[in-house]
């Protein structure tokens, strides 16, 4: 009797074994096929790959546009994250230490706009713009912060859940002020929340393709979008290599996010 548990359990290890692995390709399986895509030698996207080569590595970094629109959505997103991480930090203090039993709705509220599908905030954005004129470089601005703000606050509550509020509390007792505990308690305490909000709100701004559509005006193309366009009327390896890029980029970034504050902890917020 004990040899068919032991079977059966040998078994069903096997079988959910089997099953991880299978979500594990269906995960990761078009992310390896683009990346082995953008080393091959010849001008076929086909896979397998043919040869080997950093040719198309080479081709993006000679390619204008693709260099305008890499830089571009760099220096969005280097923009977009301080703000977003600033307004985050505020908001997320205001949720943990004053909300009370409102927190939970609050909280609710504001993560609100990463449960809304990204092509309803777009499309709400651009009918805004009519209300509240803006500079084309404004409204992508505007639109980018909206889109990582819940992140960011999502990543400031998971630290500063882990602050003790009477840390706080004895500060203010011993005659500081409520910015100068801020200053010198809070902050310190919560950098590492702090500093994957302004990581997540990088990438996101990043990568992000429909506020962009939307919102974006001349000589404002970001790297998404000149890839979308590419790819309608012509798909080479060397959109493979850009994306590739991309993924090493996000990759690095989202490890130092899991070193600083831990995913799962951001996810339960």
């Amino acid at each position: 009797m004990a040899d068919k548990t032991s079977k059966a359990g040998g078994a069903g290890r096997a079988l959910l074994l089997a099953v991880v692995l299978l979500i594990y390709v269906f995960l990761l399986g078009p992310i390896l096929i683009i990346v082995l895509t953008s080393f091959t030698a010849t001008s076929s996207t086909a896979f397998p790959p043919t040869g080997f080569s950093l040719r198309w590595y080479g081709e993006f970094f000679r390619a204008d546009n693709f260099v305008d629109a890499f830089l571009f959505s760099i220096k969005l997103a280097s923009l977009t994250a301080p703000i977003a991480t600033l307004i985050g930090f505020l908001s997320a203090y205001a949720i943990i230490r004053f909300a009370g039993k409102r927190r939970e709705l609050a909280q609710s509220l504001a993560l609100l706009p990463a449960m809304v599908p990204q092509i309803l905030i777009s499309m709400s954005l651009l009918l805004a713009l009519n209300f509240v004129p803006l500079p084309s470089f404004l409204a992508l601005l505007a639109g980018h912060v909206l889109l990582c703000l819940p992140f960011a606050i999502a990543g400031v509550s998971a630290s500063l859940d882990g602050v003790d509020a009477q840390l706080e509390t004895a500060a203010l007792t011993l005659g500081a002020s409520r910015l100068r505990a801020l200053w010198e308690i809070v902050l310190p305490l919560t950098a590492p929340g702090i500093v994957s909000a302004l990581i997540f709100s990088f990438i996101i701004s990043f990568g992000d393709a429909y506020i962009a559509l939307f919102l974006t005006g001349p000589g404002m193309t970001t790297l998404p979008i000149e890839i979308f366009s590419q790819i309608q009327w012509e798909s080479t390896p060397v959109i493979a290599a850009i994306t590739t890029l991309q993924i090493l980029l996000i990759l690095v970034l989202g490890l130092v996010v899991e070193r600083l504050v831990g995913m799962r902890r951001i996810m339960r917020i």
